[in-house]
This record gives structure tokens, C-alpha cells and sequence, in this order.
């Protein structure tokens, strides 16, 4: 009689760590996190150029962006993924540092792609950072001739994303753009000049498709 409650006991913790075992991957297939997603949104960047011995330029913007991504969701509840971001706001302009004809502009367009890692949680939240790189464009004029740059620099962020139904979603999060430098080599009259340093904050709507 005991050997047959040990066997019927040890059948039981069987079943219940297979039946455990398939709940886990099927919430894991479940979770809509496993997805390639497109979305739009709205925030605000808060950045500044600064050019040695002149002045800083502070240029605190509305945006809007664009982004496609997708990821996927592992059993460990641990997620990857990438995506490829465009934020768009106004050309921002500067004029008269050397004299009353030359400006700094820095356009409004900036792509990045990104690298995500995050943890999906089974009340549908995904904590995630991020890390990339992100393309901007100076231009400078200098009265009598005309540069323009297209530059590369780092990006580290972090945000939150909450399912709303089976294909919508909302995310918050903030980037820092660590900038790029330009040196007397391709500009005139300014030793150094520090772009595009500082912060993005976004929130976006996303329409997912599950894998």
C-alpha cells in the first residue's frame, strides 16, 4: 500500500511540474511582446551644442517619432529585440557667432537603431534598456562657405511598455545622447564644437504582430 501512495505521489509531482512546464511556454507564445511592431508617438528632447570659447546653444524641442522594431520572449521571461526609431522636430538655428552672416543648424531629422533587453512580466508590463546609435546632421556657415557633417553618437535609455489588448501597446521611455564632437579640421573659426548632448524623452503607441 505505500509503494503505491509513493508512486501515485510521485506521478503527482510529475504531472504538476509538466503541467507547469507547458503553462510557462504557452504564456511565454502567448505573450504579445513576441512581436514585430510598428508604432507612433510624441515627446519632447532637451539637448545642447556647445562651442568652445563662444557659447552654448540649448535646444529644447517638441517631437514626434516613428518606429519599427519587433522582439521575442524567451522562457526565462527574458526579452530581445531591436528597432529602428526616427525622431522629427524643427531645424534649429543659430545665428551670429562670428558675425551677423554666419548660423549653426542642426536638422531636424534623426534616425537610430537600437539593441533592446528587458523583462516581460506575466501582467503584461516589459521593463526594458536600450543602446544604440543615432545620426545627426550639422550644418555651419561661416558668412562665405557652407559645412555640413553627418555624425554618429551614442545612446543609452530605458523605459516601460504596458499590453493594453491581444495587439495594442503603450511605452514610456527616456534616451541620453552622449553627442559627437567636430574639431578645427572641419570647422571654421571655433576650436570644438560638442552637438547634440542630452536627453529624449518619448511616449509611443504600438501595434504588434505576434509571431
Amino acid at each position: 500500500m505505500k509503494k503505491v501512495m509513493l508512486s501515485a505521489a510521485v506521478c503527482a509531482m510529475v504531472f504538476s511540474a509538466n503541467a507547469e512546464e507547458v503553462e510557462v511556454a504557452e504564456a511565454v507564445s502567448a505573450s504579445v511582446f513576441s512581436s514585430i511592431y510598428a508604432g507612433l508617438g510624441i515627446g519632447g528632447s532637451f539637448f545642447k551644442t556647445t562651442l568652445e570659447g563662444l557659447d552654448t546653444m540649448k535646444a529644447n524641442s517638441f517631437i514626434g517619432a516613428f518606429v519599427i522594431g519587433g522582439g521575442k520572449v524567451f522562457q526565462n521571461n527574458a526579452y530581445l529585440g531591436g528597432e529602428f526609431l526616427i525622431d522629427f522636430t524643427k531645424n534649429r538655428k543659430k545665428m551670429g557667432y562670428l558675425n551677423d552672416k554666419s548660423n549653426l543648424q542642426m536638422k531636424g531629422f534623426r534616425p537610430q537603431v537600437d539593441v533592446k533587453l528587458g523583462y516581460a512580466t506575466h501582467h503584461g508590463v516589459l521593463g526594458y534598456g536600450k543602446f544604440g546609435c543615432a545620426w545627426s546632421k550639422l550644418s555651419f556657415c561661416d558668412g562665405i562657405h557652407d559645412y555640413s557633417k553627418n555624425k554618429t553618437s551614442f545612446v543609452l535609455g530605458a523605459g516601460a511598455e504596458k499590453i493594453f489588448c491581444k495587439k495594442f501597446s503603450t511605452s514610456i521611455e527616456a534616451d541620453y545622447n552622449f553627442g559627437f564632437k567636430l574639431d578645427n579640421k572641419e570647422t571654421t573659426g571655433i576650436k570644438k564644437i560638442q552637438a547634440n548632448k542630452g536627453w529624449t524623452v518619448r511616449a509611443l503607441a504600438k501595434y504588434n504582430i505576434r509571431y
